[in-house]
């Protein structure tokens, strides 16, 4: 009997005929056929030159994620490992919740809703608004240290000229005014002077040469740079006999004055 591989008995003798041998032939084709169909998938799966290596590979690992993924989003609350996995999840839901909240479409980034306009012409503090630095306290008022004092003169007369007055004082004193106030009749004030401390005479000229008034006047302030000790004046009425209000101001307090006729 003849054999193709050892141990294999095809059942082929010398002895047989012709006829026998190519009657067994198809199965031998029918044997190799088979071995080769076996062999074919092995061959497939190698890696042929020029093929992309990894392929087949990447594709599994995908398939493994997205497994993973479907299984943590059928995790319950108490399945969680770590922390990190509970944030993720966390992260997630928060995801389809805005996917739901927005229709579907979750935009890249929230629509920003435009401000007022600015006024075009501002205010410094808005009305209903305080103003955050309140305005600083006034000042407290310097004390009032004037004084004044006031002496009177009875029956000026119509005497041609006028006729002289003079206001004295007790103790030499600065003096800033001093105000004529006539009563009954016009009074004309022909001259006026302050006298100092050192003697010298200064003419007021606001009450020199006033002409007829029936009202106060005030003279200028006086920049004697000294003591005054008297004020003369000349006085003439105008009309009847006249009274005359002779009054001292002061701002290192009230003088002590008295009148002196002539």
């Amino acid at each position: 009997m003849v054999s193709l591989w050892p141990g294999t008995d095809l059942g082929i003798t010398p002895s047989s005929s012709k006829k026998g041998v190519f009657m067994k032939l198809p199965l031998l084709s029918a044997l190799l056929t088979a071995a080769v169909l076996l062999q074919s998938p092995v061959a497939g799966a190698q890696i042929r030159p020029g093929d992309r290596g990894g392929n087949d590979e990447r594709r599994d690992d995908r398939r493994d994620n997205d497994r993973n993924d479907r299984h943590d989003d059928r995790r319950g609350p108490d399945q969680f490992h770590d922390r990190d996995d509970r944030r993720y999840d966390d992260d997630r839901r928060d995801d389809r919740r805005d996917d739901r909240r927005h229709g579907g479409i979750r935009p890249d980034r929230p629509p920003v809703r435009p401000g007022p306009r600015p006024d075009p012409y501002p205010q410094p503090y808005p009305p209903h608004r305080p103003d955050p630095y309140p305005p600083y306290p006034n000042p407290p008022h310097p004390p009032n240290n004037y004084g004044e004092s006031t002496v009177r003169f009875y029956g000026v007369s119509r005497r041609s000229g006028g006729e002289w007055l003079r206001v004295a004082f007790n103790y030499a004193s600065y003096v800033d005014y001093v105000r004529v106030n006539p009563y009954f009749n016009g009074v004309q004030l022909h001259e006026t002077y302050a006298i100092t401390q050192s003697g010298r005479r200064i003419q007021l000229r606001q009450l020199s040469y006033t002409g007829t008034f029936y009202y106060s006047l005030t003279s200028e302030y006086l920049t004697a740079g000294e003591r005054i000790v008297a004020i003369d004046l000349r006085a003439e009425s105008m009309g009847g006999n006249a009274d005359l209000n002779v009054t001292v101001t002061s701002s290192y307090g009230a003088p002590s004055i008295y009148p002196i006729r002539y």
